[in-house]
């Protein structure tokens, strides 16, 4: 294999993100939002290998695992009428790009310890035209304390980036009252919930739906776990990341 990948046509492309839209409850897509879709995925294909961005390379691979995922995502924060949404551990921008790609009346925060990584999203994002998005690097048990941060956000939303119950603290202090947290999981997705009920008591969230999808040629299960922040969280949480993990809530 190539040390770069090449994406499909714009126009195959195209083909593929009407009907990937369709299945996850989207309107079709404007060709401006298209296009910085398209943007997106082919810098991933330049830039993967060479930042170590993510494990997927195939074209295929990155419209199923990564777009499909992101589109769900952005049809619930839609859904939700937020204004802002910050998206935790975002990575390589998934699903934070797509989101402000399909979404532009939503203000977009991508935040990520790795400062390489909000570099090049933020570098994505400028290359793409997406306007309504920036990049910070940070932890989230840090900035979730700061004044700028807290309780600041419509939404939150994470990616399968560790247990519900770890996702639930770092992430729901960001989400001002009345907003929402969507966590992105697989089959696990139920059981966590259950067990997170008392921490998301704790942290002032209430499970409000689980929304299962599916991601074509795939047979595993996805779920969109959607809470609604209810009251403020107390100025502890976020603990340190140590406490956290050994002790979640």
């Amino acid at each position: 294999m190539t040390e770069e990948t090449t994406f499909f046509t714009y126009d195959v492309f195209c083909e593929k993100l009407s009907s990937l839209c369709r299945r996850a409850g989207l309107k079709e897509q404007e060709d401006a939002a298209a296009r910085k879709l398209y943007t997106v995925c082919t810098r991933l294909c330049e830039c993967s290998r060479r930042f170590n961005l993510t494990a997927i390379h195939d074209p295929e691979e990155i419209l199923r695992k990564h777009i499909t995922d992101s589109l769900f995502f952005a049809a619930a924060i839609e859904k939700s009428g937020a204004d802002s949404l910050i998206d935790i551990g975002s990575g390589a921008g998934f699903p934070s790009l797509p989101t402000a790609a399909v979404l532009p009346s939503v203000d977009v925060c991508a935040l990520d310890s790795t400062a390489k990584k909000t570099v090049y999203m933020k570098e994505t994002a400028i290359g793409a035209g997406i306007s309504n998005f920036r990049s910070v690097a940070a932890r989230a048990e840090e900035a979730g304390h700061t004044g700028a941060m807290r309780e600041a956000f419509g939404a939150a939303g994470a990616r399968a980036v560790a247990n519900l119950r770890v996702l639930l603290e770092l992430c729901t202090p960001f989400v001002r009252r009345g907003g929402v947290f969507v966590a992105m999981k697989g089959e696990s997705a139920k059981e966590e919930a259950r067990e997170a009920k008392s921490a998301a008591k704790l942290l002032g969230c209430e499970l409000s739906s689980i929304a299962e999808y599916s991601v074509p040629d795939l047979s595993d299960k996805r779920f969109l776990l959607i809470y609604q922040k209810i009251s403020p969280a107390k100025q502890l949480y976020p603990r340190n990341f140590s406490q956290i993990t050994k002790k979640p809530l």
